[in-house]
């Protein structure tokens, strides 16, 4: 009877295990589209509304994902109150703060907390084509992200089952 108690319990948290790395890479996928959309939207606002990167800020705190917009309402917050703030400081502080617990990848996450770094041209060509450079890169790692995640989770369920039933058997 604990045997099989025992069994199923650590066929169980290995299953969830599994089930926890394949809900990451899910959620990877999900913020590199969320990333290139917000990048677009930037891009779009620097090219055609003519916008300064505080006022953009601004505008992307009405954004419909919450742990974005807070971040750039942040940034709008910190620039127009403090004045005399390197904005690519604080955008780049904000924006690895917000970004720390996602499950990106260090240059996806370098892409987007140093791209204001780069946006310090007079003219807006320089700053769109420069903001959609960052937004192709993520694109295409969204896209190969997307492609590969579904077998990712099946493999990583199978293996993560695979597991337990072998830790089951030489534990038990």
């Amino acid at each position: 009877m604990y045997k099989a108690v025992g069994f199923l319990c650590i066929l169980a948290g290995c299953a969830g295990w599994g089930h926890s790395l394949a809900g990451r890479e899910k959620e990877r996928v999900r913020h590199l589209k969320a990333l290139s959309c917000l990048l677009g939207q930037i891009r779009g606002e620097i090219s055609y509304g003519k916008h300064t990167m505080p006022e953009i800020c601004l505008l992307l705190k009405e954004w419909d994902d919450t742990c974005y917009s807070e971040c750039f309402g942040r940034i709008y917050k910190r620039t127009s109150e403090e004045s005399g703030t390197d904005f690519p400081k604080v955008w780049e502080e904000e924006l690895w703060k917000c970004m720390e617990s996602f499950p990106l990848w260090e240059d996806e996450k370098r892409t987007v907390a140093e791209l204001a770094k780069s946006l310090r041209f007079r003219e807006e060509n320089g700053q769109a084509g420069r903001v959609a450079q960052a937004e192709t890169f993520l694109e295409g790692r969204y896209r190969q992200a997307a492609e590969a995640c579904e077998n990712k989770s099946k493999m990583i369920h199978s293996v993560s089952i695979l597991t337990g039933l072998l830790l089951a058997i030489l534990l038990l």
